[in-house]
């Protein structure tokens, strides 16, 4: 049934693809279908996933398909292009069941795209948005992530800023852990490039799933500095000083120099932070959020390595503000995409028709929650034609419900199961349509 519904929407895309996109609030309507062989909680997701997709491919998305030969046995391949979804309130119009199916009929309110403006004053709003439509009610779920080393690509311009490749991540992983929906973890000292040297991030899938097996995380968050450069100095004069200290910036030491113990130094006064991270998800290994930081500082930009990592004096200095600065916006952009993701954890365990999951009640999770059990597909991952990694097909093979909650672990009881669980499944919250 997955097949036809595939071709139906692609179908519809061939048509507006012609169109030029629409500015204003629009409402669709799309009938999805899912069989009923794993339950109705399970099939009522996909048939809602599958309306949603429908939507998306006719408003902005099409199909790219391929097949070929071997041994005389067609097979064939198609790839979605475009958005899996669409930004808008959800309403589900109608369901029935006919013939081991379930049909439901959804309805996506899309809003009008704002203005730069509007965007940057509703981020607050959109995030708690975003986090209502994940979240059970009334409820928190804390998504587990692990940070990693941050390389420094000129090392050379980061000489008085010690150990920042591990403190870095280090203070992170501190910000990040004030909320109480996020659960994050220091693996500083472990970098997803070979001889920490960044290729391309779409290079690290590998590496990222072994960490997220390793750390038992939801998501690996990686970067680098890549600018620290000062772009400016002027010169200072100072009366008796000691013209051998350590502060950064190039003496004068020529005639008079040392008359009345006046000496002249060209201080740094401006300099640049440049910082480019990546959230992966675990998982798949996929990138789901790629951002650069580059801002610049002026005035007092020398630092003091040994003062840099003492939190309580960072913001002592124009440049260490600038670094605090920095560490709070990539810290609170990280926790909005992480809140507008579904909370996912896996199976650690299976005896007989009782799950073990790695998480429990520090995450959220309640007896008597309802979940959807997932069966990952690593073999068949969807890549696009440059080779980035966009996810792992999966199968929805039952429900489960929570009847134990330990701190780390809960014990689950399998529903409507068609497969077996096996270890290293998914499990997650339905998607609550808004």
């Amino acid at each position: 049934m997955q097949t036809s519904s595939l071709l139906r929407a692609a179908f519809g895309a061939a048509f507006v693809l012609l169109a030029a996109p629409a500015v204003m609030a629009e409402v669709y309507q799309a009938e999805g279908m899912a069989s009923l062989e794993a339950g109705p909680l399970a099939a009522r997701q996909a048939a809602i996933e599958d309306a949603l997709r429908q939507i998306a491919m006719t408003r902005q998305g099409g199909v790219q398909g391929s097949s070929e030969v071997n041994n005389g046995t067609v097979t064939a391949e198609s790839l979605m292009l475009g958005p899996v979804s669409l930004p808008g309130k959800t309403q589900v119009i109608s369901e029935s069941r006919r013939d081991g199916l379930l049909f439901v009929t959804v309805q996506l309110d899309t809003d009008p795209p704002a203005t730069p403006a509007e965007a940057a004053s509703s981020t607050d709003k959109a995030s708690a948005a975003c986090q209502r439509s994940t979240l059970p009610p009334g409820r928190f779920l804390a998504r587990r992530l692990v940070t990693t080393y941050f390389s420094v690509e000129q090392p050379q311009q980061a000489s008085d800023l010690g150990n920042i490749s591990t403190w870095f991540p280090s203070e992170l992983v501190r910000r990040l852990n004030r909320q109480r929906d996020v659960q994050a973890l220091d693996a500083g000292n472990v970098t997803l490039f070979p001889d920490g040297k960044v290729q391309d991030p779409w290079q690290a899938t590998d590496a990222v799933r072994d960490v997220g097996r390793r750390e038992g995380v939801q998501f690996v968050l990686a970067g680098r500095i890549i600018d620290n450069a000062i772009t400016r100095n002027e010169p200072r004069a100072t009366m008796f000083g000691n013209v051998n200290d350590m502060q950064q910036g190039v003496y004068y030491t020529g005639p008079f120099a040392g008359l009345l113990g006046l000496s002249v130094r060209q201080v740094p006064v401006e300099r640049r932070l440049g910082v480019e991270y990546w959230l992966y998800d675990a998982i798949s290994g996929g990138v789901l959020l790629r951002d650069v930081v580059n801002r610049e500082a002026r005035g007092d930009v020398h630092v003091d390595s040994a003062r840099l990592f003492d939190t309580a004096v960072l913001a002592q200095t124009d440049y260490g503000r600038l670094i605090d600065q920095t560490l709070g916006g990539i810290a609170d952009k990280v926790r909005d995409t992480m809140q507008c993701l579904p909370f996912t954890t896996r199976v650690a365990r299976v005896e007989g028709d009782r799950v073990f999951l790695a998480a429990g009640a520090l995450d959220g999770l309640a007896v008597r929650d309802r979940l959807l059990l997932y069966k990952p597909r690593p073999a068949t991952e969807v890549r696009r034609l440059d080779g980035q990694v966009l996810g792992v097909p999966e199968q929805v093979i039952g429900d489960l419900e929570i009847e134990q909650v330990q701190p780390r672990f809960a014990v689950a009881r399998l529903r409507n199961n068609r497969q077996q669980a096996t270890a290293g499944d998914w499990v997650r919250f339905p998607v609550r349509p808004n």
